[in-house]
């Protein structure tokens, strides 16, 4: 492929902005410049430079939008803030936008309501498209899209994590406590992040109490062949990645007949399949409803139908906002009620909610050890601040790609905190037959 011919291809990809979603259309007519973006960015923040600001790397974009597509630009050209782009665009693009979080605070803020996170998955659509994606961000989408999960797990390796789960809870409560596998005409469909069956299972061992101690083991199942909510397909900016990734979940949630597709602790997979899937009816109207284990959870506790041994939690604990939970999806107040319910000395960081600071891994850029050292010195500069100031020893969060990040933050600063998921909490303390979990190995 020709230079000639990438830059003949981003220009009719950022011209393409005019036929596409309205609120793209706009972000690229409104921003002034003001600088607040930049304020509240954790990217900026911990490397204040013109390349970090958000609104300097949307005008990447915005220029070449304007020099094809508005009557100013054509005419005045630079005066406008209008530009060609150069014969090596998409190949830059594929760092400048690799260096976005896609948290969202900017929207948060901004006095036009401008989400660069939008821009941001424009300019990725971009780069890929003309095939510059980080080759770790290739590789995630081609093993999730031949095998169903980003592991590449088979079915086998997924009975086998099962079976060990389901002892460690026999170990630790002295009674059987089920995983369902494949169970067709279960009411609920749990669907996690893979990470929370392979590398930190305990989430999904709090949702198999919490089915438990309600009566409820043979209304729910997992799947042996889908498993895994993660598309990062959203991440890359490739639509038919993301949907293609979506299908078989649809499909296997027909196949067992449930009547809610329950998901897991990722924000960004529960953001795919509530706020975009299913309201945008990909697949037409769905035969079962999409709702988060948090939700789940948060509200049989609210029901007085769980009961917890807050001392098998003493430490302090703090909750971190996933950006697509608290920010996208509206799921703020259920983690705190599970939190709450299940530790001693829950604390939050300041400040918290729809304003946390991203744990700058957001977007997928978790998973890219190529910029590790950009995640732990510039990206997660702010969140390391933030969770030294709360004083917790515990950090929740609801998301397979913060808690990498999150590790990898206290590893590298030696903070010594210990990183997890919500139900984790909830898995030590819950009471079945009026006692909590006896664990043999506690160490976070």
């Amino acid at each position: 492929m020709t230079k000639s011919t990438n830059t003949e291809k981003v220009i009719a990809a950022v011209s393409a902005i005019d036929q596409g979603p309205k609120v793209l259309k706009t972000y690229m007519e409104t921003c002034v410049k003001c600088g607040t973006c930049a304020e509240v960015c954790p990217v900026y923040y911990g490397k204040p430079e013109q390349r970090f600001n958000p609104a300097w790397r949307s005008d990447l974009v915005r220029s070449i939008y304007r020099k094809y597509n508005t009557t100013v630009g054509k005419v005045f050209g630079g005066l406008a803030g209008a530009r060609a782009p150069d014969d090596n665009e998409a190949e830059k693009w594929a760092d400048y936008f690799y260096e976005c979080t896609g948290c969202r605070r900017c929207a948060v803020y901004c006095p036009f309501g401008i989400d660069n996170s939008v821009i941001t998955r424009k300019g990725r659509a971009v780069v890929d498209t003309l095939g510059f994606t980080p080759p770790t961000m290739q590789k995630v989408i081609e093993v999730s899209l031949k095998t169903g999960n980003t592991d590449g797990a088979t079915p086998q390796a997924f009975k086998a994590s099962i079976d060990f789960l389901e002892e460690e809870m026999r170990d630790e409560h002295g009674v059987d406590i089920k995983i369902p596998v494949d169970v067709v005409g279960a009411e609920y469909f749990y669907v996690p992040p893979s990470g929370d069956v392979m590398v930190n299972p305990e989430a999904t061992t709090g949702v198999a109490k919490v089915f438990h101690v309600l009566g409820m083991q043979d209304k729910w199942t997992m799947s042996s062949h889908y498993f895994d909510g993660a598309n990062y397909g959203l991440f890359t900016g490739n639509d038919a990645h993301m949907k293609a990734d979506n299908k078989p979940y649809v499909e296997e949630a027909k196949r067992l007949g449930c009547k809610v597709m329950l998901m897991g602790e990722c924000g960004h997979a529960y953001r795919i399949m509530k706020r975009m899937m299913e309201a945008g009816k990909w697949w037409g109207d769905l035969p079962f409803k999409i709702m988060n284990c948090m939700e789940f959870t948060a509200e049989k506790i609210q029901q007085g139908k769980l009961q917890f041994d807050k001392s098998k939690n003493p430490q302090p604990v703090t909750y971190h906002d996933p950006c697509n939970f608290g920010r996208s999806c509206d799921i703020i107040e259920e983690p705190r009620v599970i939190l709450q319910a299940s530790c001693t000395d829950f604390r939050e960081m300041t400040p918290n909610r729809g304003e946390n600071w991203c744990c700058g891994g957001g977007a997928g850029l978790s998973a890219m050890d190529s910029i590790k050292e950009f995640r732990m010195s510039v990206s997660g500069k702010k969140k390391v601040e933030q969770i030294r100031a709360t004083g917790a020893q515990y950090v929740a969060a609801a998301c397979s790609n913060c808690k990498r990040q999150l590790t990898q933050l206290s590893e590298y600063h030696k903070t010594g905190v210990a990183v997890g998921g919500v139900h984790d909490m909830l898995s030590r303390a819950i009471l079945i037959n009026g006692k909590a979990a006896e664990r043999k190995d506690f160490t976070g």
